[in-house]
């Protein structure tokens, strides 16, 4: 079993992985028998033999798996489970196909997770200026997301949608994890805690690039709901895992 996967779902492009896995790259060779990367595209994602070709010419030694699903386009959610259905790491933490997270935070977060902790969130927005370019209905839905989670979870979660974020895969497979869609993100945190597992938070660096076509509001908004509502019957008495 390997320590940690890193799964890096695609839904549309792969154009930008050679960056990513450049960047991962220095990383990597610190530990390469206990970390495992894993791409995971859909069959419209272009490019998926010449990534193959890429990783295996500049860096043989990485152990990389690319899956690419047949059929029609699968969410991130959809994209992350079958990731975590393939890896046997007992952690594993999301990175983003965009090149918008902060990559240089893995270490400090595998030190985290290895003091006890179920999740591992990374922060966005904690510096003044951060997410300049973030629109400002996305910045009010977290803004009233946040709210919602503290009325109906009774949780004061900072960032929970943020997709970056290490976790215990085995715990939270046990718990069962059911989403196709971003919406993935904060089911991950929500059964953690309220397992009464542990989440830490540590701050990223944010990247200030333009949001990804990849997500829409109008089509994910239920299932971000969706959560609030099995969470707060939970609490309730009316199980959810």
């Amino acid at each position: 079993m390997n320590e940690l996967s890193i799964i890096v779902p695609c839904i549309y492009s792969t154009d930008r992985l050679p960056r990513l896995i450049d960047e991962l790259s220095g990383y990597l060779m610190t530990n390469p028998a206990d970390i495992d990367l894993i791409v995971v595209a859909n069959e419209q994602a272009v490019a998926a033999e010449d990534i193959v070709a890429y990783v295996r010419a500049k860096y043989p030694w990485i152990k990389f798996t690319f899956l690419r699903l047949n059929g029609g386009i699968r969410s991130y959610g959809a994209l992350v489970r079958f990731g975590l259905a393939y890896s046997t790491s007992q952690y594993a933490v999301l990175l983003s196909a965009h090149g918008d997270d902060d990559s240089g935070m893995i270490p400090r977060m595998l030190v985290e997770i290895r003091k006890g902790f179920q999740v591992v969130q990374a922060v966005r927005y904690a510096h003044t200026g951060n997410g300049k370019n973030i629109p400002l209905r996305f910045k009010l839905y977290q803004s009233v997301y946040r709210g919602l989670t503290r009325v109906m979870l009774g949780l004061n979660i900072n960032d929970s949608t943020y997709g970056f974020k290490m976790f215990d895969r085995v715990f939270l497979q046990a718990l069962g994890l059911t989403q196709n869609g971003f919406s993935i993100s904060p089911e991950i945190t929500f059964k953690a805690l309220l397992a009464r597992g542990r989440v830490a938070y540590l701050v990223s660096a944010f990247k200030d690039i333009p949001l990804s076509r990849d997500f829409k509001l109008y089509k994910e908004g239920i299932g971000y709901l969706w959560l609030l509502y099995r969470g707060c019957m939970h609490r309730l008495g009316v199980s959810w895992f």
